[in-house]
């Protein structure tokens, strides 16, 4: 036998942890009893499960306790059970002595040790992901309502503010209507005739491509005006804002869809509104 091969396969590992079938098991306790290289390579994987128990072993909380050691006591004694009961002793025929195996209720002792270990770390991971799946899902949930509440607060605002433009007799009300066929778009501005105050609120424009922007324009003696280009946040809340620029007179107001930055002069109209 090449007990180098034999060692390196695993087959001792598993032996060690009970992994193999029966008559396996009792194979590789009579390959391990014939070589003492064999029992001295089963005594260092104990060895160093042990060690590892020891080294990673984790106080568990105190409801996990009873369920670990109900564990470990079911295993101990379902292995009482297997091993048969020698009401006298027997005539064990001589052979010559090598280096055996640890007794059974060592090797046992070891699994109980390493297995306490993994069930008890398992045990304290699966609560710390659970606990931290929970707060993302938390998190989320508080996230969302918090928006909510932003939009659900901005709508009214913007209610508030569109209602008492509609009740200012100095306000006229200029609807912008789409100029493209099939795409239904508006938006509103509200603008002050007697101090030039002019407000948009943009309804139902789509958001932007990306590297474009819209950009406001008033018409003047037949001539467009531009107001500036107009922030994306315009669009996603709908929001009622103010104008940078007074106008004092004009013929229309529209709206154009630009490169990013704006243009000197309007290349696509979308909404466009007479005075």
């Amino acid at each position: 036998m090449n007990t180098q091969e034999y060692i390196e396969s695993g087959i001792l590992e598993a032996y060690v942890l009970g992994a193999l079938p029966a008559d396996e098991q009792a194979r590789v306790a009579a390959d391990i009893a014939m070589y003492p290289e064999l029992a001295a390579e089963v005594a260092a994987i104990e060895e160093a499960m042990l060690t590892f128990a020891k080294t990673n072993a984790q106080e568990p909380p105190a409801h996990l306790q009873e369920q670990i050691w109900n564990a470990i006591q079911q295993n101990n004694t379902a292995a009482r059970v297997e091993e048969p009961v020698q009401q006298q002793p027997k005539t064990i025929p001589f052979t010559t002595p090598v280096a055996a195996a640890k007794p059974a209720w060592q090797r046992a002792a070891v699994w109980a040790a390493v297995g306490a270990s993994v069930l008890t770390n398992f045990m304290l991971l699966s609560q710390r992901n659970k606990l931290k799946d929970d707060q993302v899902v938390m998190q989320q949930r508080m996230d969302s309502l918090q928006q909510k509440q932003q939009y659900l607060a901005a709508a009214m605002d913007n209610a508030t503010k569109e209602k008492e433009m509609m009740a200012d007799s100095s306000m006229q009300t200029i609807v912008m209507k789409s100029m493209k066929p099939g795409h239904p778009m508006a938006a509103t501005v509200y603008w002050n005739k007697v101090n030039g105050d002019a407000y948009l609120a943009m309804k139902k424009l789509p958001m932007p491509p990306q590297g474009m922007q819209y950009q406001m324009w008033v018409i003047q003696e037949g001539k467009p005006v531009s107001m500036g280009v107009l922030p994306n946040t315009m669009v996603e809340g709908a929001i009622v804002s103010r104008l940078p620029m007074n106008v004092k007179s004009g013929q229309a107001f529209a709206i154009s869809l630009e490169k990013e930055g704006g243009n000197p002069a309007p290349t696509e109209v979308y909404v466009l509104g007479a005075i």
